[in-house]
């Protein structure tokens, strides 16, 4: 028999915990920050409660993830009759990151999805328009372990680094290793999932973790936040860079069917407000929906910086939204997700947002 040690126990808690979050791989991004390419779930159909919409209305394939950026407008767009009213019915299909639904809408099989900031560079490829900006990510942190005698960015030169590759997570360590003067060349970094790098953080296996709320809760718990020593978060890199949340719209479904995309903006605009008004009833909402326990989505909407319907026109209007992509790219050119900047306009289309502000 395997005598348990001290960091063996603390990993079988940790993963025990990390169990029944797992639904939360969004990330970030995608999120969650999750909009990255890893721990894609299988999609599975499912649709939020609520009065069901006469079946002659026009359908649209909506992608969502399981959390309060990713789920929450559609569970308030059918809790809140604002699809009905919109004249359209929402037939909602689960994802846990990014790419894997841009790979469903060029398919066909999905006309819009919520993506997280590590994704964006998909749009900018030209597989998706964005329409919306859901919220901007601020949940995206570094952490180091007190006995690495890590204490700054540059101090990262020869350690062990767990991060799930491809997402905001990712984004944020490179920021910060530049920030130090160094490269990820300099690094050991392993790519994990999430609950592998929250695990090897907790037992002690990597040096530091770069993952996003409400993993970064579940280690300070579990590690205890005086032996944590946090490098920096998405705040660290403002306003430089920005995070943003995006809806996005199959380039092929615009073209074809711009109204229907039209009318689920209008609907998704009226989400947002309620969203932002309604905190803790939207909290409630989407646990249920999601089967997300309602603290995991607090903390969630603790790192979040959420943008009601007038400023995100405003920012739609004077070009800060194009800003905000643009600089983005100019990390996925870095980590070779995309060889040039493209102009946002190339895939940011403010036209559907603002018609639907209007009405």
């Amino acid at each position: 028999m395997l005598k348990k040690t001290k960091a063996a126990k603390k990993w079988f808690i940790a993963t025990a915990v990390l169990s029944s979050m797992l639904l939360l791989l969004s990330a970030c991004g995608g999120a969650g920050s999750a909009g990255g390419s890893s721990n894609a779930a299988a999609p599975g159909q499912s649709k939020p409660a609520g009065s069901a919409a006469p079946k002659d209305l026009p359908k649209i394939n909506v992608a969502y993830m399981p959390d309060m950026h990713g789920s929450t407008p559609i569970v308030l767009g059918e809790e809140k009759g604002y699809f009905k009213e919109a004249g359209i019915q929402v037939n909602a299909v689960k994802f846990l990151s990014g790419p894997p639904e841009l790979q469903a809408m060029a398919s066909g099989d999905i006309d819009i999805a919520y993506i997280g900031p590590g994704a964006t560079f998909l749009a900018a490829q030209g597989k998706g328009t964005i329409v919306a900006i859901d919220s901007l990510n601020t949940g995206d942190m570094v952490f180091a372990t007190q006995k690495s005698g890590i204490k700054d960015w540059k101090d990262l030169k020869g350690k062990t680094v767990g991060v799930p590759k491809g997402t905001s997570g990712e984004m944020i360590l490179n920021l910060g290793l530049e920030k130090g003067g160094l490269k990820p060349s300099d690094v050991n970094i392993l790519n994990m999932d999430v609950a592998g790098a929250v695990s090897a953080f907790v037992s002690g296996k990597v040096d530091a973790v770069a993952i996003w709320a409400p993993y970064t809760a579940e280690i300070e718990k579990q590690v205890g936040a005086d032996k944590i020593v946090k490098l920096g978060d998405n705040k660290t890199f403002f306003p430089d860079y920005v995070f943003p949340q995006s809806w996005v719209a199959s380039p092929k479904f615009l073209k074809e069917k711009p109204e229907l995309v039209q009318k689920f903006v209008q609907a998704w605009t009226k989400a947002n407000d309620y969203r932002i008004k309604h905190i803790d009833e939207a909290v409630q909402l989407t646990s249920k929906f999601t089967q997300v326990p309602e603290d995991s989505l607090k903390i969630q909407v603790g790192t979040t910086q959420w943008l009601d319907n007038g400023e995100q026109a405003n920012k739609f209007s004077d070009g800060t939204v194009n800003k905000w992509f643009e600089s983005l790219e100019k990390l996925f050119v870095q980590n070779g997700s995309l060889q040039s900047v493209v102009p946002a306009d190339k895939f940011v289309n403010k036209d559907v947002f603002q018609k639907a502000v209007k009405q």
